[in-house]
């Protein structure tokens, strides 16, 4: 007799997913992340996430097999790597179903009404900083991707979990959060991960949709003094670039969201170290500029 297939749906922020598989496990400990955020019914443009095995044969052991909407994505053979293989094939799905969207390889948080973006490629620190700055009150969009609609070019929030490094877990632990569940998954790029359930946090951790005021390009060095350095919108929009995912994909013209983007924002270089020292820098620079805001009025 066949498992049962089971499903579930869920609303992360913007993006509405369901998960369906015969694995119980699996769904589980999915759910246990996103509890919050199920729902009852499938929502507009939902993607559609499955799960199975692959058939046993003489040649090949069993694969698991991830697909969103259809299109196999991976084929993990390891169950520690499916539920990473599950968080980025939703991932590959955004820009067909967010076409009114740039998206952005950024975290992206919301601090009194005002957005924040950390681009960068994997290993520059961006997820660490978020949970630090999340330890102090600051409101979470996403660990991953600036999802900027490309009319209001506001961030959307898309709440997923945070997934943090191994090595990252005592940094963590530090600022008062926590590895959920205490499990590690593998994933290709990371090694073993982590996730933080947002939620965990603050139950109010989720921000709302909000304008960009700050574009902050971090890089993490050892044993650096964190320090911000300006750079030109110029320069930052061309920077951005090279972060987008959907650049040309995008219903309006990906550059002229752009440069919508940092005409509005303020634009830095961060040379992140020490996570507490780090995340000082950071609050300074929102207070020093609210502070000049508030002279000017």
């Amino acid at each position: 007799m066949k498992p049962e297939l089971r499903t579930r749906h869920f609303r992360i922020g913007v993006i509405h997913a369901s998960l369906t598989t015969s694995m119980p496990r699996l769904l589980d400990e999915y759910t246990s992340l996103y509890r919050e955020f199920q729902t009852d019914r499938p929502g507009e443009g939902e993607i559609r996430i499955m799960v199975g095995r692959t058939p046993l044969s003489a040649r090949h052991r069993r694969r698991y097999q991830v697909s969103a909407d259809g299109f196999v994505h991976f084929e993990p053979t390891r169950f520690q790597e499916v539920l990473p293989y599950v968080e980025w094939s939703l991932n590959l799905q955004i820009p067909r179903v967010m076409p009114q969207s740039l998206q952005l390889h950024s975290s992206a948080l919301e601090i009194d009404g005002q957005g924040v973006i950390l681009p960068g490629l994997s290993g520059v620190g961006k997820s660490t900083l978020t949970a630090g700055l999340l330890a102090r009150g600051w409101r979470y969009l996403c660990d991953e991707f600036a999802l900027i609609h490309a009319k209001t070019l506001q961030l959307q929030p898309y709440p997923r979990a945070i997934c943090i490094k191994r090595a990252s877990h005592p940094i963590i632990e530090s600022l008062g959060l926590a590895v959920h569940g205490n499990r590690h998954y593998v994933k290709a790029a990371k090694g073993l991960v982590g996730f933080i359930k947002p939620t965990s946090v603050r139950p109010d951790v989720v921000g709302r949709a909000c304008p960009i005021r700050y574009v902050v390009f971090p890089k993490y060095a050892r044993n650096a003094r964190p320090a911000l350095v300006p750079i030109s919108r110029a320069e930052a929009a061309f920077e951005l670039h090279r972060f987008c995912f959907n650049l040309l994909r995008c219903r309006a013209v990906g550059l002229d969201v752009l440069a919508g983007v940092v005409r509005g924002a303020s634009c830095y270089r961060l040379t992140a170290g020490e996570i507490r020292q780090t995340c000082d820098v950071v609050e300074k620079l929102v207070d020093r500029a609210e502070g000049h805001r508030a002279r000017s009025a």
